[in-house]
């Protein structure tokens, strides 16, 4: 009775510590989606344990995190981590989502197969932020086709891949950070629409494919500075 108990206490522990970690990771992202934190910032560990309320385990915990997403790195011969996600940054995010989509493509025959993904809040919605409605959309598709992967591969593009990316393409960030999308939400919606359908019909070679077309629409219009003779 005694080794069950401790067995329970044991595991709620570690459930507790690994949603511990994730939310320090997490408010750190949303930091940065708010613009408390630019590229080249320093992030402080005191700074994010006053801000916070979180130890100091938790924040460094939370670096490895964030390191692991490639939102931040070690600076040389430092125990610094700096701030590297900037404001194109999301369509490498979203280059790696859609290779990671290619290769369940692979492996999905019918939308229809796979299981509904387990009942979860949003990053964004847990910490108060809004994803336009077709990016929702999208990331909402991505979390359904990757349920093929295998589980390492699957809990990657889970953990560093889609968490960031509901943080990082939150309408808090466009706005902090100026990220005007090369193509309209009406375009986008139907890029995503045509996602669904073709895996919804098992038509997984266009999936890719028009994953790729979205995350063009969703990159960054940056206007060309004029050349002068």
């Amino acid at each position: 009775m005694h080794s069950t108990s401790t067995s329970i206490s044991t595991s709620t522990s570690t459930a507790t510590r690994t949603r511990v970690l994730h939310d320090a990771a997490e408010l750190v992202l949303v930091d940065i989606a708010r613009g408390r934190y630019a590229p080249g910032d320093t992030l402080d560990l005191a700074t994010i344990v006053r801000e916070h309320g979180v130890t100091p385990g938790d924040v460094q915990l939370a670096f490895y995190e964030l390191r692991r997403m490639r939102v931040v790195v070690r600076a040389p011969f430092s125990h610094a981590h700096v701030v590297v996600w900037h404001r194109r940054f999301n369509e490498v995010l979203l280059d790696d989502l859609v290779r990671m989509i290619a290769v369940a493509a692979t492996r999905a025959p019918s939308f229809e197969q796979l299981d509904e993904p387990a009942h979860r809040v949003p990053a964004c919605v847990a910490h108060g932020l809004e994803l336009e409605p077709d990016v929702a959309h999208f990331l909402d598709l991505a979390r359904s086709i990757v349920q093929v992967l295998s589980p390492s591969a699957r809990q990657h593009v889970l953990d560093d891949v889609l968490l960031p990316l509901e943080i990082l393409c939150s309408t808090s960030a466009v706005v902090a950070h100026g990220m005007t999308p090369a193509l309209g939400a009406t375009v986008r919606g139907a890029i995503v629409d045509l996602i669904e359908v073709a895996a919804h019909y098992g038509d997984w070679a266009q999936v890719p494919v028009l994953a790729a077309d979205y995350v063009t629409a969703l990159g960054l219009d940056e206007p060309r500075v004029a050349q002068h003779d």
